[in-house]
């Protein structure tokens, strides 16, 4: 399943890809969709920027001393300053994790928390906020789900939402956007879990 929105007569041509990955277990499903993100990418002349969060060591808490500082620009870049370079580096950003509970995994949530922030994601004018990272101009999910797409529907599907809405609104005004989702993945057979693999793959060739 995809959403998409894209720009009128744009040509197609390298870029600096920022893959961020949230999955613990190497022989997982979204551990095999990752490793076609990244390949499909390369092959198709991207530069891939890929940060697995678990490996990295992520720390997601956001501390008191960090809310405290929250609003205190530069300074509260301090503790993330690397992984904002990175972000503020890339010309498309890709993510690829799980559903879990119907939200991102928790080190994922804890990764925008403390580094989508004021003067980052968003900047702060006189009390109106425009976007932050204008240099994002495509953004892509591909995740699965362990439900049933209209059991996540009745509930609000927030992780669709905040990939294709809330993410959106803190890129560039005309970002593309695709959403790429497996739902209800522990009772789809093989061969659609194949397929589901093989249009990730199409679809990052295309990226």
């Amino acid at each position: 399943m995809a959403e998409t929105s894209c720009f009128p007569n744009e040509a197609v041509h390298p870029m600096k890809v920022h893959v961020i990955y949230a999955h613990p277990q190497e022989n997982s499903l979204n551990a095999l969709l990752h490793r076609t993100v990244v390949e499909g990418l390369t092959e198709a002349g991207h530069e891939v920027d890929d940060l697995d969060l678990y490996a990295d060591r992520f720390d997601p808490v956001l501390t008191r001393e960090d809310r405290d500082i929250y609003h205190d620009v530069p300074a509260n870049r301090a503790k993330v300053e690397q992984y904002i370079k990175r972000l503020e580096s890339c010309d498309a950003l890709v993510l690829c994790h799980p559903v879990w509970n119907f939200g991102w995994p928790a080190i994922l949530k804890g990764y925008v928390d403390r580094v989508f922030l004021p003067d980052v994601s968003f900047k702060l004018r006189d009390g109106e906020m425009s976007p932050g990272l204008q240099n994002i101009r495509k953004l892509a999910t591909v995740t699965t789900y362990g439900s049933k797409r209209w059991r996540a529907w009745f509930l609000g599907d927030a992780p669709r939402k905040n990939a294709t809405r809330f993410l959106r609104v803190i890129c560039h005004p005309r970002v593309k956007v695709s959403y790429h989702a497996l739902y209800d993945m522990n009772n789809v057979t093989r061969a659609e879990t194949e397929a589901y693999v093989a249009r990730v793959r199409q679809a990052m060739l295309k990226f």
